[in-house]
């Protein structure tokens, strides 16, 4: 008895711990908006529904995974933005509105990025998507030019090559049925990517080097995992889990492949010096090779130029994840890189294969630009291909590869009539915000690159468009992305006409940090005459 009545009193003195500390968060809270909230889970139970036959831990991830967006396009339905939900001891603030959002991304208060993106650490270390606010403008000064047009220009040889290898492998698929299109898309985006960024040929494509895809891929089980678990929120419970060695085993082999290729290029180094050309890095000339953002990274590390050997890996891990997924905004959390690049133009794909008077469109386009099929897309031609860039981006509006981003509070910062305190939440409704009607009129849901046409974009905010966030801290390869996707786009359209037996209105979509299709990416592929 009185074993019970002393963990009853502990219980009560943690609970009123716990209300005292973040009474201020409770405060602003009440005023607010939003759904109504139990005790300890908070709204969490708002996203769990009744299906699986699993264990209890796979069954709510499952559950929340499936639910959350279509909670999220709840809440934004009936509460005004900036409205309020808690999911446990976490409050979050949810916004919709294109003028929040800018105040949000512009705003020094909200430069931190979300504790939830510590949990993509095991993948990326400490960089560019994970450092705190005050690291992360060092980083970004020092990482902006190995950026520049000129450094991205000299990418292109490698873009077409590895898009080639792609469109022979899809010709394999010629009359065989249906198939996913991710899967060969995120093979040649990675390929693409560490090659780029590492200088290394992968083979993904040619089924070589699997092991690190492995890691990469259960690194991402692992992380997803542990975001949407709040039991493993806690390092010490999280530890003692089956996840806690796999994620190790997974990290140390993603590291030690970039610190084996560090080690070759650091003795490379130390033997010849960089070049003229590495060194002259304005716009006003072409570089004859392609030069590898390792290299550059590397030169700024042996330059005693702030970074460390840990600095270069991190960042080296943080860009082939963040390009791999843009190139989905690391992307599945640490694939941001390859798996953004895949994801878009599965999408694109997918929405050309369902409307074939746009995909003709883009053909006919494509066609006028590079006549003869086969030869290498130049930088040039890219800046013709008007409407291939408005269906990619019209792509990004409905299908935005992070639907959902996550900043932290510093310090009190004012938002609305709201003064939001240090420790909160801010969520983005990034997809809601991009398929608003009030922004972009009543076909919103509708897929339609004209929305694109300057005549029609001018007029919508330019908040309300945010596949690579905005702000400060928006995606540093953006530019990289956009290359890379229509060098793609050229040469799957000019050599393949794609059909498929989906349906628009049937798709359906969950969180697997980045956006990902429940039906997957299902097309037919036919060799054009």
């Amino acid at each position: 008895m009185l074993g019970i009545a002393l963990i009853c009193t502990v219980f009560v003195l943690w609970f009123f711990h716990y209300l005292w500390r973040d009474w201020e968060l409770y405060r602003v809270a009440w005023k607010m908006p939003g759904p109504f909230m139990l005790p300890l889970i908070g709204n969490a139970y708002c996203t769990i529904g009744l299906s699986h036959e699993d264990c209890l831990v796979c069954v709510l991830l499952k559950l929340i995974l499936a639910g959350l967006l279509d909670y999220l396009k709840v809440l934004c339905h009936k509460y005004p933005s900036p409205m309020r939900f808690w999911l446990g001891p976490r409050l979050f603030v949810l916004i919709s509105q294109p003028e929040e959002c800018q105040n949000v991304f512009n705003a020094n208060e909200c430069l931190s990025r979300d504790d939830i993106y510590d949990y993509i650490k095991p993948f990326t270390g400490d960089g560019l998507v994970t450092l705190p606010a005050e690291t992360w403008k060092d980083h970004r000064k020092f990482l902006n030019p190995c950026f520049s047009l000129k450094i991205l220009q000299s990418y292109m040889p490698i873009f077409n090559t590895e898009v080639k290898t792609l469109i022979g492998r899809l010709g394999q698929r010629i009359g065989k049925g249906s198939f996913d299109m991710y899967d060969y898309m995120d093979a040649c985006a990675l390929d693409v990517v560490c090659q780029t960024t590492l200088g290394t040929q992968m083979n993904i494509q040619k089924n070589e080097n699997m092991d690190y895809l492995d890691a990469a891929n259960s690194l991402l089980a692992t992380m997803t995992t542990r975001i949407f678990n709040p039991l493993y929120h806690s390092d010490f419970i999280f530890n003692l889990s089956k996840w806690a060695k796999m994620e190790q085993k997974n990290s140390d082999i993603t590291f030690g492949f970039v610190d084996n290729i560090l080690q070759r290029k650091k003795a490379a180094y130390k033997k010849s010096q960089p070049s003229d050309e590495q060194n002259n890095l304005d716009e006003g000339t072409s570089f004859k090779s392609p030069q590898l953002f390792i290299d550059q990274l590397l030169k700024l590390s042996m330059e005693g130029k702030y970074f460390t050997d840990t600095d270069v890996k991190n960042e080296a891990n943080t860009i082939v994840a963040t390009l791999r997924s843009i190139s989905g905004q690391v992307k599945r959390a640490g694939r941001e890189g390859y798996e953004s690049t895949a994801l878009i133009t599965s999408y694109c794909i997918l929405m050309l294969a369902m409307h074939q008077d746009m995909q003709q469109k883009a053909y006919e386009e494509i066609k006028g630009v590079i006549p003869k099929t086969g030869d290498d897309v130049k930088y040039d031609d890219l800046s013709q291909l008007d409407y291939v860039e408005r269906c990619l981006k019209e792509t990004m509006r409905l299908f935005p590869t992070v639907p959902v981003v996550a900043r932290k509070v510093d310090a009190p910062f004012k938002l609305d009539k709201y003064t939001i305190p240090a420790g909160t939440h801010i969520v983005i409704g990034v997809m809601e915000m991009q398929r608003n009607p009030k922004y972009w009129g009543p076909n919103a849901d509708k897929f339609n690159p004209d929305i694109f046409l300057p005549e029609n974009f001018e007029k919508i905010h330019p908040y309300a468009y945010i596949p690579f966030s905005a702000g400060p801290r928006n995606c540093l390869g953006m530019k990289y992305a956009y290359m890379l996707l229509k060098v793609i786009m050229v040469h799957l359209l000019s050599n393949y006409r794609f059909t498929t037996d989906l349906k628009f209105e049937e798709l359906r979509h969950r969180v697997d940090i980045t956006l990902k299709l429940t039906q997957k990416h299902m097309v037919h592929v036919h060799r054009r005459e």
